[in-house]
């Protein structure tokens, strides 16, 4: 098994309008970013070396999608005539031509910056803040609302003090 997962058509989570699939897009990668990160620090990958393989799998997503552009000059419609191609080709040339310029920027962030260290480490901070949260909510409703209605002594209120961490307290 390689891991390579081959579309058998359009995923229903995502959107059918470009703008906001492209948004879906780039949420889902700045997660992939941000886990990629996270695992790279567990394995103790230094963040400065982190950044520069992130920068470079970013640079070369761009790359990609800049060949396949580029495979499109010379792709128009011959029955729209010579003026339509032109522009097709003078488009591809253009979009080809940004898409360098966005694999150059993403491969500029190489270097050191930590900025994918330091976006990590505001993330790790929010998540653990509103997983505290979570806990605090948590604790309050089992102590308010499930407990009182638990008899002592049973598996239920056991169940609920170990969920606590109280053990056999109560």
């Amino acid at each position: 098994m390689t891991g390579h997962h081959e579309s058998t058509g359009p995923d229903p989570a995502l959107s059918s309008d470009s703008v906001r699939r492209a948004s879906q897009y780039q949420t889902a990668g700045t997660n992939a970013r941000l886990r990629v990160f996270a695992l790279l620090q567990a394995q103790g990958v230094p963040a400065s070396e982190a950044d520069d393989l992130v920068a470079a799998l970013e640079a070369g997503a761009v790359a990609g999608a800049q060949s396949e552009v580029v495979e499109l000059e010379g792709m128009a419609s011959r029955s729209r005539g010579p003026v339509f191609e032109d522009g097709w080709d003078d488009g591809v040339r253009a979009v080809s031509e940004a898409l360098v310029g966005i694999a150059d920027r993403d491969w500029s962030r190489r270097g050191g910056r930590y900025t994918g260290a330091a976006e990590l480490a505001v993330h790790i901070a929010d998540v653990r803040q509103r997983e505290r949260a979570d806990l605090v909510r948590l604790e309050s409703f089992v102590r308010e609302r499930v407990l009182p209605r638990t008899h002592p002594h049973t598996t239920e209120r056991r169940r609920a003090l170990e969920a606590l961490g109280a053990g056999g307290a109560g």
